[in-house]
């Protein structure tokens, strides 16, 4: 179904207050009245408290564009566009960029579209996941795997029998997850045709430009991970991370998905 005035509002609602905007330099602060500010804007430059402050004549004009946007199955390029702040980790040398934090600011208006979209989360959230995940899972925590794995240590060693464990390093996973495979996940898992095609639309044609002192360099294409930044990013991750779970376990021995 395409967006909805409730959701467009509670998606504006949910914008965090006193960031930076984006290239269209309006604050979320515009769109939402009565929030607290202070987010930074992204290259737009408008930062989020203008668009809480904006009331429902802005709140109409943004479900027009959003509405239009599903119709046509285009997304603007400045809502899938980032630009790249770098901070210090305070550790190392500072001419290596693995010592830097990249912050992506992205335009407030295209956060307001994401979190729309973000409704994928409830869709999952219907037993598709597996039980067994508890990263990027809504009201699963690391207390959770910690408390599942103190649990099969205690029953291993009443049993007198061997735990083994694996441990993956995900660093930088979101980074290099492949689109074209994510698509297919979406489809495997049951999201709407009209619904992947608007997500992905987030994403083709992505451009990033990284700033530094006032400088801009030159837009780089980006065509491999989520979009940095953006709140659909843990949940495309999480869905591809479980699609891969799965796979594993269907083809592995018998007795190691036990």
């Amino acid at each position: 179904l395409p967006p909805s005035l409730p959701e467009t509002i509670r998606a504006v609602q949910q914008i965090a207050s006193g960031k930076a905007p984006g290239s269209d330099v309006i604050p979320p602060e515009v769109y939402k009245h009565g929030i607290s500010s202070g987010k930074a804007p992204a290259s737009d430059a408008i930062p989020p408290e203008v668009y809480k402050h904006s009331g429902p004549r802005l709140m109409a004009e943004l479900i027009t564009l959003f509405q239009e946007m599903w119709r046509q199955g285009q997304v603007p390029q400045d809502f899938k566009d980032a630009t790249i702040v770098h901070l210090y980790k305070r550790k190392g040398n500072r001419q290596l960029c693995d010592n830097h934090r990249g912050i992506s600011l992205l335009t407030i208006a295209g956060k307001i579209f994401a979190r729309i979209l973000n409704r994928l989360n409830g869709h999952l959230e219907q037993g598709l996941l597996p039980e067994s995940q508890c990263g990027f899972h809504r009201h699963r925590g690391t207390t959770d795997i910690i408390f599942t794995a103190r649990q099969l240590q205690k029953k291993c060693h009443e049993m007198r029998t061997h735990l083994d464990t694996t441990f993956v390093d995900l660093t930088k996973a979101s980074n290099t997850i492949n689109r074209d495979g994510l698509w297919k996940v979406m489809q495997k898992f049951g999201c709407p045709e009209r619904f992947t095609h608007m997500v992905r639309q987030l994403h083709d044609g992505m451009m990033v430009r990284v700033t530094d002192n006032g400088t801009v360099s030159e837009a780089v294409a980006v065509t491999n991970g989520v979009e940095q930044g953006c709140v659909l990013a843990p949940t495309l991750f999480s869905l591809m991370f479980s699609a891969m779970q799965m796979d594993a376990y269907c083809s592995a021995p018998g007795g190691v998905n036990r």
